[in-house]
């Protein structure tokens, strides 16, 4: 049903049903109105048809009057042959009878008894009708035949006053039924717009491309221009032609009403409905001249902003202090030729003090220019600045042996703190390495206590593990002081993925991982240490063997993005990891809260210093249980 509904033979007979629908929702309003204003729900249906017939009786007996007069004057009477369902007969105010209908001998009662009169006293001008005797002429009783068996206008008239009487409860389930039906055919015709049987593409008609503010102008002047012109015209030459032409103009208008609403429908559906339209072309180029007004205001503040800061502050305030005198001269109409005695020396005085203070604030922004530059051995001259000009100047100064003091220290305290655990670690090391050998003899030795090579073999994997602690400790202090000595040289990046996959292929086999690894299609060269490298592969991978949940996949990839060579390692993480990547990335920081696994929670931290140090960046994410590194560097 929905792709009948979508061929142009269901868009058509949906639209002629929704169309249908509208028009009986119309009737039956308008048959209720009428119901309503004509009190089909108070009076029985032959008061009800009476009303109705009285204009057409008024109409049939009019002509009749003059011929009743006439015979009044001949002291005649005239019987007329029965045409029609209206039986009548025509007195003067003295009873006479002057004219009747042959069926009128045979009425006992009248359904209407009226009074004519004239307009003036001669006979020939324009009967009127009264409902009172006084100044009338004539006396016209009438009735309508049973049931109206004649074939005239009255008869009509009967049936659809029966018919009316009848439906006068009726027409309201229409008229619900019609409006259910009507709101159904809408929806589905809104649906099928721009829409054809087995595909869910749009396929707007050819109005789509016109603006829809014109196409509702449009309609808008269609349905309103006709109203008003037919309003002041005579085009109505009957009550049938009147109703015909405004059912056609009805249907017309709806069919383009339901028209309208099928292409806004499309619109909706591909977002275009405002975008679409003239209002909005204009609104959009009205901004763009707005942005490009702005621009070029903007533009133009920062040119003269750019101009006066380019001028010296001497000059500016020289600038300035004219400006401030000129305006001064013109607001007064004073010419400065004429000015009095103390202006002069205001003048005098003031004008050589302010150059003054703007030559010392220019050598104090010199200063500070150079401080912020990092210029710690500039100094301020404040030979020739007095009061609190020389005082800033001095506190400048000051400011510079300070900051060059806490700088040298700073830089000291470095120096003595990389010294320290250098020398610290070499002085272990010794022992350790004692210890190692000895522990190694020792679980060598043949004895019957096998607790001896038990506690031997564990002497030897703490001391191992303590010796790769101190290694490590040393390596991120030489890295993160930037004292560590790097190689830069041309480099194939998808080398070093393919030796980190070949290396720990078998370590992440016995961890049950499996890695899955993804080449470039083509060559990315990169500036790298291949020494440096590899100790950022080891920690990256080795940090994947520990803390991967097993049976899970580890992903490696290697891809070209804006210009860098970027590795990506992805696994899913044993342990939740309830922290943050730049905590993670903090130097003893493990991702095991419990601290179960082997590690010391230096190697992401020296894996960071390393990258950076060959112009490489690494970066963390986590998302869940799904952990991520991102080592990128720049192609060359």
């Amino acid at each position: 049903m929905k792709q009948f509904f979508r061929t142009a033979g269901g868009k058509t007979l949906t639209f002629i049903a929704c169309v249908l629908a509208v028009l009986i929702l119309a009737g039956s309003v308008l048959g209720a109105a009428a119901c309503i204003e004509c009190g089909y729900y108070e009076a029985s249906k032959e008061e009800l048809f009476l009303e109705i017939t009285e204009s057409e009786e008024n109409r049939i007996i009019y002509p009749y009057l003059y011929r009743a007069l006439d015979n009044g004057k001949n002291k005649q009477s005239e019987v007329i042959k029965d045409d029609g369902n209206l039986i009548f007969e025509i007195r003067d105010m003295e009873g006479n009878l002057l004219l009747y209908t042959e069926s009128s001998k045979e009425m006992k009662e009248w359904d209407r008894e009226w009074y004519y009169s004239v307009s003036a006293e001669q006979y020939h001008d324009e009967f009127y009708k009264n409902s009172y005797k006084e100044n009338s002429v004539l006396t016209v009783k009438l009735s309508l035949k049973e049931g109206c068996p004649e074939n005239d206008l009255l008869a009509l008239l009967y049936k659809l006053n029966d018919l009316a009487y009848e439906m006068r409860y009726w027409v309201y389930g229409v008229g619900i039924a019609a409006l259910i039906l009507a709101v159904i055919f809408f929806v589905i015709l809104m649906n099928v717009s721009a829409r054809k049987p087995e595909s869910e593409d749009l396929f707007p008609g050819a109005l789509h491309k016109v603006p829809f503010d014109i196409l509702l102008a449009l309609f808008v002047f269609a349905a309103v221009v006709p109203v008003v012109a037919l309003g002041e015209s005579d085009w109505a030459r009957s009550e049938v032609a009147a109703v015909f032409i405004l059912f056609i103009y009805g249907v017309g208008i709806l069919s383009a009403f339901l028209g309208l609403c099928m292409s806004a429908a499309a619109r909706i559906k591909d977002r275009s409905l405002f975008r679409n339209t003239l209002i909005w072309r204009l609104c959009f180029i009205l901004w763009e001249i707005i942005k490009w007004i702005g621009f070029a205001l903007i533009s133009i503040g920062k040119a003269i902003l750019s101009l006066i800061r380019a001028i010296p502050l001497v000059l500016k305030t020289g600038l300035a202090l004219f400006a401030v005198y000129l305006i001064r001269a013109i607001s007064l109409g004073i010419n400065p030729y004429d000015w009095p005695l103390e202006t002069l020396f205001e003048a005098a005085v003031i004008i050589p003090l302010i150059l003054y203070i703007a030559l010392c604030m220019r050598t104090l922004q010199k200063g500070g220019r150079a401080l912020a530059s990092g210029d710690l051995s500039y100094r301020v001259d404040t030979k020739r600045m007095l009061w609190d000009l020389k005082e800033h100047g001095e506190n400048l100064n000051r400011i510079s042996d300070g900051t060059a003091l806490a700088v040298e220290e700073r830089l000291k305290s470095e120096r003595m703190k990389t010294e320290l655990i250098t020398n610290v670690s070499h002085d272990i090391k010794t022992p350790l390495t004692s210890i190692i050998n000895y522990a190694g003899l020792i679980g060598e030795e043949e004895t019957d206590n096998e607790k001896i090579k038990e506690y031997s073999e564990v002497l030897v994997r703490q001391s191992e593990r303590l010796k790769r602690l101190i290694e490590d400790l040393v390596e991120a202090s030489k890295a993160s002081t930037g004292n560590l000595d790097v190689q830069l040289m041309p480099c194939e990046a998808s080398v070093f993925l393919s030796q980190a996959a070949g290396e720990y292929e078998e370590k992440m086999a016995d961890a049950e991982l499996k890695l899955i690894t993804v080449y470039p299609e083509k060559e990315l060269r990169i500036m790298a240490d291949g020494r440096r490298m590899q100790r950022v592969f080891d920690n990256l991978m080795n940090n994947i063997c520990k803390y991967a949940q097993p049976g899970t996949r580890v992903y490696v990839s290697l891809e070209e993005k804006d210009g860098n060579a970027v590795f990506t390692f992805r696994n899913t993480s044993k342990e939740q990891l309830n922290i943050s990547e730049e905590e993670l990335m903090e130097r003893f920081t493990r991702g095991d809260s419990s601290r179960n696994t082997e590690g010391n929670g230096l190697g992401l931290s020296i894996a960071k210093s390393m990258a950076e140090l060959q112009k490489g960046k690494l970066s963390l994410s986590i998302d869940g249980d799904l952990f991520k590194a991102i080592l990128s560097f720049p192609l060359i």
